[in-house]
């Protein structure tokens, strides 16, 4: 059983109550599919427990936007306000955040991933064409060419990414299939191809405020909605003078 996080965004208070119900499940082998830090209170406790609990962590393009001012080109006001933010509270002259740094700067937005006793996939943060910063938006419709080249440049049947904070699965030759509420499944139909979006940790926006991730097994993939402390991650994010007020009061609404 491989757990595929996503979409992490800075909030510790989802991310601990995700590895609180990984460990209850007995799954030890997590994956991150990028965007660690942007838009919460809690960058630097976020990044550490990354980089102690996941084995493989991508790049998202949050990430990249704080190594590099010109992968924020196109962000909205407030995501460029947080990583502002971010790259002070994660202060790269003070030594105590060097390491987070050094990781940061090593991470990549896709890989293949070959698990143990199953078949190989491919991981990317936002989409196989362009793994940064690309939204399969659950709105695309089948016959979408965009929709078909991503499933033609796919390396592997099956895809899992983030990005878009929609928890789903697009299968070849539909349109987006919503992964609705705690513990819904997908069956995999051998043969067929699949682009599978693990939902949010940190920042929801499918108007259910619970946090969300995969557990992928080899045959199927089941989605986790939990409820966490939601109240007090939202209260970090307002009592922060340069953090815009939406990125607090969207918690409590899972926009």
């Amino acid at each position: 059983m491989i757990a595929f996080i996503s979409d992490l965004h800075s909030n510790l208070e989802a991310l601990e109550a995700t590895f609180a119900d990984l460990e209850a499940l007995g799954v030890s082998d997590v994956v991150c599919l990028g965007d660690v830090v942007g838009y919460g209170a809690s960058p630097r406790e976020v990044c550490e427990q990354t980089m102690k609990r996941c084995a493989v962590t991508l790049q998202g393009n949050h990430d990249a936007a704080l190594l590099d001012d010109r992968d924020a080109r196109g962000f909205h006001e407030r995501a460029l306000q947080a990583i502002d933010w971010t790259r002070r509270a994660l202060d790269p002259e003070s030594e105590e955040h060097w390491a987070i740094w050094d990781w940061l700067g090593e991470l990549r937005p896709e890989m293949e991933l070959e698990p143990a006793g199953t078949e190989a996939v491919h991981i990317v943060h936002a989409s196989p064409c362009e793994p940064l910063a690309e939204y399969l938006m659950p709105n695309l419709p089948a016959e979408h060419k965009r929709l078909q080249a991503n499933f033609d440049k796919a390396l592997h049947r099956l895809t899992f990414y983030g990005h878009t904070h929609h928890p789903g699965w697009f299968v070849e030759g539909e349109g987006f299939h919503r992964a609705e509420g705690h513990d819904a499944v997908l069956q995999l139909e051998v043969g067929r191809r699949y682009l599978i979006n693990v939902g949010s940790v940190g920042q929801p926006r499918d108007s259910d405020k619970r946090l969300a991730y995969a557990l992928f097994d080899g045959e199927s993939v089941r989605w986790r909605r939990l409820e966490y402390d939601v109240e007090a991650a939202s209260a970090k994010i307002a009592a922060i003078p340069d953090l815009p007020e939406t990125l607090s009061s969207r918690l409590l609404v899972g926009r």
